[in-house]
């Protein structure tokens, strides 16, 4: 995949679409707010598509015209430190959606991205029994918007390999795991997304490492997010995306490939 280097990193891509749903938000076109802050409908253009970084002093100048309340000043400061410190990027979600082909590996849960409510629901709960049932629904809210937005029309290609097991934990009881194998079938059948597993019996497993993705993007470098249990670990280091591509190859090698109708998705637990 050709890469220009000239470009800002592919973490400037949700800046620039936060900045044009404000403006559509605000019913103006670019050339209108261009005008009114002072640019050309090009450079405009170019902060939109994330072709360039753009000035402090500009982004300050759009943040009053479309009164955002200094959130697209606080969005510019985050990107550029995340860009410095791709580490301490806290929204890889945001950031897949942008990305033309995304691959990932999880052993324990089904991706946030191709979650039922009621999954999503039985495995935020757990995880955070500090927070009340509100506080939970709003983080089930917000995977379901972010399931619409990776699965939809303007989606990256999605490619996901599971432990075998996944399919097999009853998280949130029968009823819940059982739907979710009917979605992910109706996921599967629909195009929308391909799903391999890694058999349980396999005897040299190569994703032990952990849950990780892999985005691409039209014109900027691969980006490798490795899950922890609090944040993550993003990189775009070529050494680094280069080792997870060679363990994404040999996952890919062990894996088994779903359809709608293979037994994991289409038999009912608890007998299967």
């Amino acid at each position: 995949m050709g890469v220009n280097s000239a470009l800002p990193s592919a973490m400037w891509l949700p800046f620039g679409a936060r900045i044009l749903r404000a403006r559509s938000d605000r019913g103006l076109s670019r050339a209108e707010l261009a005008a009114t802050v002072g640019v050309t409908d090009d450079k405009l253009r170019e902060v939109e598509d994330a072709h360039c970084r753009p000035a402090r002093s500009l982004v300050e100048r759009v943040d009053n015209v479309l009164g955002t309340d200094h959130q697209l000043v606080e969005a510019w400061a985050i990107t550029l430190q995340a860009e410095a410190f791709p580490n301490e990027f806290g929204d890889e979600r945001e950031l897949a959606v942008h990305a033309t082909d995304l691959w990932e590996h999880q052993p324990m849960a089904v991706p946030v991205f191709l979650r039922t409510r009621e999954y999503s629901r039985a495995v935020l709960g757990p995880g955070h029994p500090a927070l009340s049932p509100d506080e939970v629904e709003l983080m089930v809210e917000e995977e379901m918007a972010n399931r619409a937005a990776m699965t939809g029309p303007d989606g990256p290609v999605l490619r996901v390999v599971l432990n075998e097991s996944v399919l097999q934990r009853p998280q949130g009881g029968a009823e819940v795991l059982n739907a979710q194998r009917d979605f992910l079938a109706d996921l599967i059948g629909a195009g929308i997304v391909t799903v391999g597993v890694i058999p349980e019996q396999t005897a040299h497993h190569p994703g032990l490492g952990g849950a990780f993705r892999m985005m691409e993007f039209a014109d900027r470098p691969t980006m490798v997010y490795a899950f922890a249990a609090e944040g993550g670990d993003l990189t775009a280091e070529s050494e680094q995306v280069g080792r997870c591509a060679m363990v994404r190859e040999a996952i890919e090698e062990a894996t088994v490939e779903l359809t709608p109708r293979s037994e994991l998705l289409t038999a009912r637990w608890p007998a299967g």
